[in-house]
């Protein structure tokens, strides 16, 4: 994955939302889809954004876990499956803790893809945090057979990276998990597309 990420080109849209955010000094929950994973965690290694990141305990999440904590991310493991509620504990903890920046993939581990699971986002404007989206497409990859599509750049091509502006949920929607999750799909399938939008069709 080095190889692949520093061989290529980045284009980023917005990076002005997360830095803004970021000096604003407020707990932070960074979204993307699980099939992008790989575009937003390199993204902020890139940038040095130190942040939790979500992993959860199936075989794909500790191969990616092993990744991302050798780039210096902080982990918390479990999923809505398995250890959902130790995860929400731990995100409260990270939240008021000295890095309250968490990165999640809203329909991760095993989807359906691009619809957001419901809880996250709930603690996350529970304790103020700004949610903000990171969608990533490069202009070749390699897409995966697998329930995501999970994509890998292909290298020396293009790397777009697009980050949104944070999002505003009604606060009715707190005892409405699936308004909430109505909403945050989405927000960040809307971040996706546009990005996804910015690559010449062949």
């Amino acid at each position: 994955m080095f190889a692949l990420f520093t061989t290529c080109r980045w284009k980023v849209i917005g990076s002005e939302y997360i830095r803004q955010a970021m000096s604003e000094k407020t707990p932070i929950m960074i979204c993307s889809w699980h099939g992008r994973l790989s575009y937003a965690a390199w993204y902020l290694r890139r940038e040095k954004i130190r942040t939790w990141v979500i992993a959860s305990f199936h075989n794909d999440g500790d191969v990616m876990a092993r990744i991302l904590e050798r780039w210096g991310f902080r982990l918390i493991r479990g999923s809505s499956k398995k250890g959902g509620r130790e995860v929400l504990l731990k995100m409260k903890e990270a939240f008021v803790s000295d890095l309250p920046i968490i990165s999640i993939t809203n329909d991760g581990p095993k989807g359906p893809p691009r619809i957001a699971k419901p809880g996250s986002s709930t603690i996350a404007r529970k304790y103020d945090a700004q949610i903000i989206g990171i969608a990533g497409t490069s202009t070749r990859y390699w897409q995966m057979a697998s329930w995501d599509r999970f994509r890998l750049p292909k290298p020396f091509s293009t790397i777009y990276i697009r980050i949104s502006e944070p999002m505003s949920i009604p606060l009715d929607t707190l005892d409405d998990p699936e308004e909430e999750s109505r909403l945050v799909s989405e927000f960040l399938n809307q971040n996706q597309d546009a990005v996804d939008n910015l690559i010449p069709k062949s």
